[in-house]
C-alpha cells in the first residue's frame, strides 16, 4: 500500500469512526443519550488513532507524537463528527 492509499484509508476511517456513535442502528442499553454519544465518540477516536499508528508503522518510521498532534487530531475528529451530530440532533 502506498502513502496515498494509506492517507485516503486513514481519512475514511476517521470519518466513519467520528460519525458512527451518532447513528442509532440498534439500541442495546439505554443510558443517557449524551453519555452514550460521548463514550462512543471517545472510543472511535482511540480506535482511529490506533489504526493511524498501525498505518504509520507500516509506511515506515513513525514520527514522535507531541501534544500538538493530539490536539490537532482531536480537533479534526470533532470537525469530522459534525454530519453525525446534525443527523442525530438537528434533523
Amino acid at each position: 500500500m502506498n502513502l496515498i492509499h494509506a492517507l485516503v484509508l486513514n481519512l475514511m476511517l476517521a470519518m466513519s469512526f467520528a460519525n458512527l456513535p451518532f447513528l442509532r442502528l440498534v439500541a442495546v442499553r439505554r443510558w443517557s443519550v449524551v453519555r452514550n454519544d460521548l463514550l462512543g465518540w471517545a472510543l472511535g477516536y482511540v480506535l482511529w488513532m490506533g489504526a493511524s499508528g498501525a498505518l504509520e508503522n507500516a509506511a515506515g518510521q513513525p514520527a514522535a507524537k507531541n501534544w500538538e498532534i493530539w490536539a490537532i487530531t482531536l480537533a479534526l475528529f470533532a470537525v469530522l463528527a459534525f454530519p453525525g451530530i446534525v443527523w442525530r440532533y438537528l434533523r
